[in-house]
């Protein structure tokens, strides 16, 4: 039986106003993490209703090359889930090869443009973006201290753990469903699987791959479970909606689970808003030091005609954002190992956490240490 829309839609849509990179880093920052979801799920949709009419293979197709100028690999999501619907899940064989070629010929047409032209013109292309921000984050860890392999499950497990009493209307069918045996179990999941409403196999395989490839990729940077969410939210609106309607054994405990699962979960709403908001200004005070230095940085390129920036430290991407100039961090202090251009030349000497600017006339131009940003306009400086 399919959910109700009207059931499912209301817990599926605020479940992400409740995540925190949702709210925060998806909604609040600057950044193309927003973009990404919102091509991501149109992408999906379109999938999803390119069953019935293939005309949608297009919109995927064009939704996923743009969402993969917004993220890079993260935006091939739907270009790996699209085959694995085709093959995998029963309804979607009717997009076939045909419709995987319009998807995959209408992402390249819109995302090939922007790839070519910058591979032309701009010299740290494959360096820069290819090498380093691409390729070196799947094979190597590339941030200040590196997580295990479980940390992406962990970082996962943080947002969505306020979805626990899900658990109990879930618990009260498996009990309902004990008496069967083996067989009729296993018989019953082979037909529940082909009878599955063809929007929850998608989000399943969704929420599969998504996640597959956060855990995958060697830099272990909590927002990369991002694209994990969504179809998390989807997922938990449909459970909801499963149990409220449940007319099996034991209904009367399913249901009433169900209720208070969603009440359980309702409850807590302006707790976890309230601890979403703290989290964020917390956040933005610890960018506040990339930010001052990042706005001196510019004021002292505007007087000196210019320059190159370098930072003795571990990568800090506010800095370069802030400042909007190119910055080479260096591993160590003392100038050694420059990560991002290695061809710069040999990086001037500093103290760690040091930022300083060679000007156009090759003088060495101090602007400012973190530390001591640090301590002027961090959060404890502020708190």
């Amino acid at each position: 039986m399919v959910a109700p829309v009207k059931r499912l839609a209301p817990l599926a849509a605020l479940a992400p106003l409740q995540f925190y990179f949702f709210v925060a880093r998806g909604g609040r920052d600057c950044a193309t993490d927003a973009p990404l979801l919102f091509f991501l799920t149109l992408a999906l949709y379109a999938i999803l209703h390119a069953r019935e009419d293939r005309r949608f293979c297009a919109l995927a197709g064009a939704a996923s090359g743009l969402a993969i100028l917004s993220k890079g690999l993260a935006g091939t999501i739907p270009l790996i889930i699209a085959p694995l619907a085709v093959f995998v899940l029963p309804g979607f064989e009717a997009i076939g090869i045909a419709g995987l070629a319009v998807i995959f010929g209408c992402a390249v047409a819109v995302a090939a443009p922007w790839y070519l032209y910058e591979a032309s013109y701009n010299p740290l292309f494959w360096s820069s973006f290819v090498h380093h921000e691409t390729l070196a984050r799947v094979v190597r860890h590339l941030e200040d201290e590196t997580h295990p392999g479980w940390y992406t499950l962990c970082a996962f497990w943080k947002e969505i753990h306020f979805l626990w009493p899900l658990i109990l209307p879930t618990s009260a069918i498996a009990v309902a469903m004990r008496r069967r045996t083996a067989q009729a179990v296993l018989a019953s999941g082979v037909s529940r699987w082909k009878s599955m409403n063809p929007a929850t196999s998608l989000w399943i395989v969704w929420l599969m791959v998504a996640l597959g490839a956060a855990c995958a990729v060697q830099t272990k940077l909590p927002w990369y479970v991002m694209p994990a969410l969504v179809p998390t939210a989807l997922l938990a609106g449909t459970l909801a909606a499963r149990a409220l309607e449940y007319r099996g054994p034991m209904r009367a405990a399913v249901t009433g689970l169900g209720a208070l699962a969603l009440a359980l979960i309702l409850v807590r709403v302006p707790v976890k808003w309230h601890a979403i908001a703290w989290t964020h200004d917390h956040e933005r005070l610890r960018s506040t030091p990339s930010y001052t230095m990042g706005l001196q940085a510019r004021r002292t390129a505007a007087l000196r005609d210019g320059g190159h920036l370098y930072f003795a430290g571990v990568e800090l991407p506010t800095l370069v954002y802030y400042s909007e100039m190119h910055v080479d961090f260096i591993k160590a202090p003392g100038g050694l190992e420059p990560i991002t251009d290695p061809a710069a030349g040999e990086p001037p000497r500093l103290d760690l956490n040091d930022l300083a600017l060679v000007d156009p006339q090759g003088d060495l131009v101090p602007i400012a240490n973190f530390n001591r940003e640090w301590d002027l306009n961090g959060p404890k400086a502020t708190w």
